[in-house]
């Protein structure tokens, strides 16, 4: 895709809490193909209203499979517009990337939601192996133009079911490898249960139907598309079978749910679990599922209900949203980011194997106004992208404000005969370096020191210390990076832990490094900090300063 069009997916990480697959991307080169002029297919590409950027990869695909139909999806929409729609924001975390310990992907997670700079901290937000995307990873996924290759190109194949072209062989074939594969729900339990379990179930509707045979007939049913079906329930079930395939949860025992259909996210992994508790319920789409039969036949219904009669009519619209319109960025199906090219791979692969990647398929990309002139690059999956600084300190001299990781500009005062200081440094993420540190010649008059921190990623971030000039000042007055501007911090200003007049989130950082041993507790930080006076400074003190900040109690000086 993009400067690496033709990439094959060979690797499926399974996953059990969206119980989706994430994957790597190793390179495969495909064959090349030649494109021959073609007036009617440049008139159809130009009626249509593609744009340029989109062309030469059409060519090729046509090039490839003249039997192909490429429509433009106009979705009336800018592409600033839709990234602001789908990024992560706190409040709405709608994408999701996989990282583990062998696979973090630290650079496609973000900072803006779920990360705390200060202590290079993630949090997940469903188990502990999703979070929250980066801006950059989803500019690259939400991309059209990341998709169109002959095999990616399939999370635009519209998603209605195709009578001759969808059968049990290429069902099976999107089945391979996993536990559904060639076997009937009365084997699974059999086999991943054992025979006494097994035989104490009772016989439910279509146990004794191959899951194939199950797919092909929700499909038939719905006039959703066999192969997207297959796909979708290989992608969330994956390849081992788990309590939602199974019917053997604790809490929702002999209930199933195959496309793990309100499944949301949860930080504490209970993603399955919300599943389950939706498969439970009644009154829409067959519920309750207490059979596989049921699960998957509701499935397609709700799929064919609530998503493709919607104008979410491929994989890709499933995902992010930017067709219907009176649910804009809401009501997507998936969460995991790489979802639409990891069953899209599925399907061209299932095509490909049954010798049908040559049928009229259909495909509907969508157009957006104000795209990039050229394709988003994918970016870079390793290296921290922390560039902060843990410390920073003069040694005798204290700066003004107080250091705190999340401000760049810093002042220290020194007197008329100092011509040189020493600046120390530590980064919050030991694969940062920096510069700037040392012993510094000043010289005479005011300075500007730059200290640059760059991260593990390459990122790079300023810290600005300008050196002024009093002769009031005196050095070894504590030499903290917690000071003031070089006079005592006057205790009877409750709250104000930096010295800077102020009561703002800046002390909360101080009150909080306090509590941790960060910074060491002494009777003056002591006293600004217990806001309540009960002889403690603790998270109490910190709502205190909280409330003054937002209105709701004042701090009073003496």
């Amino acid at each position: 895709m993009n400067n690496s069009r033709f990439k094959k997916i060979i690797v499926f990480l399974t996953v059990m809490c969206l119980t989706c697959l994430s994957f790597d991307v190793p390179l495969f080169v495909k064959d090349s193909y030649v494109y021959a002029a073609d007036d009617k297919f440049e008139e159809q590409m130009n009626k249509e209203g593609f744009p340029e950027s989109y062309k030469p990869y059409l060519r090729e695909m046509h090039a490839q499979h003249p039997s192909w139909v490429f429509k433009a999806k106009k979705t009336g929409l800018s592409w600033n517009d839709v990234m602001e729609g789908e990024k992560n924001i706190p409040g709405r975390v709608n994408n999701l990337i996989y990282g583990s310990y062998y696979y973090p992907h630290y650079n496609w997670r973000s900072t803006s939601v779920g990360y705390n700079w200060s202590i290079d901290s993630y949090s997940p937000y469903d188990g502990s192996v999703w979070y929250a995307a980066s801006d950059d990873i989803l500019a690259y996924y939400l991309d059209p133009r990341t998709y169109l290759d002959e095999e990616f190109v399939f999370a635009f194949e519209t998603l209605d079911y195709q009578k001759g072209y969808q059968n049990i062989n290429g069902i099976e074939a999107i089945l391979e490898d996993s536990f559904m594969y060639n076997t009937t729900p009365a084997e699974l339990f059999k086999r991943m249960l054992g025979s006494d379990v097994a035989s104490s179930r009772p016989a439910m509707q279509g146990d004794d139907k191959k899951f194939s045979q199950i797919i092909l007939e929700a499909a038939e049913a719905y006039g959703v598309s066999a192969y997207h079906l297959a796909s979708r329930i290989r992608l969330e079930m994956g390849s081992s079978a788990g309590v939602a395939s199974l019917g053997n949860s604790t809490s929702y025992n002999g209930i199933y749910n195959y496309f793990n259909i309100g499944a949301f996210d949860s930080s504490v992994g209970e993603a399955v679990l919300n599943g389950l508790r939706f498969a439970a319920g009644s009154g829409s789409y067959g519920r309750p599922w207490d059979s596989v039969y049921k699960a998957i036949m509701g499935g397609a219904a709700y799929l064919a209900e609530d998503f493709i009669s919607e104008g979410q009519n491929t994989i890709y619209t499933q995902k992010f949203n930017v067709t219907n319109k009176y649910c804009l960025f809401y009501n997507q199906y998936m969460s995991n980011i790489q979802a639409p090219a990891t069953e899209a791979s599925l399907e061209y692969d299932a095509y490909v194997s049954k010798r049908l990647i040559d049928s009229s398929f259909v495909f509907e990309i969508p157009v957006y106004s104000d795209m990039p002139e050229s394709a988003v690059v994918k970016p870079a999956d390793s290296g921290s992208p922390n560039n902060w600084l843990d410390s920073l300190s003069v040694s005798g001299y204290n700066l003004s404000p107080g250091f705190s990781g999340d401000n760049t500009d810093y002042t220290v005062a020194v007197p008329d005969s100092v011509t040189s200081i020493n600046v120390s440094a530590d980064t919050v993420n030991s694969s940062a370096s920096f510069t700037g540190t040392g012993s510094i010649d000043i010289g005479s008059g005011e300075k500007t020191i730059t200290i640059e921190v760059t991260a593990e990623n390459g990122n790079v971030r300023k810290y600005n210390l300008t050196i002024k000039r009093d002769n009031n000042v005196t050095a070894n007055q504590g030499g903290s990076n917690n000071g003031g501007d070089g006079t005592p911090l006057d205790t009877t200003h409750r709250g104000d832990l930096n010295g800077d007049g102020k009561i703002n989130a800046l002390d909360i950082i101080f009150v909080q490094r306090l509590i941790v041993g960060m910074d060491p507790l002494t009777d003056e930080k002591k006293a600004l900090a217990d806001i309540n006076g009960d002889g403690k400074v603790n998270a109490l003190d910190i709502i205190f300063i909280q409330r003054h900040i937002v209105g709701l109690e004042k701090i009073v000086w003496n």
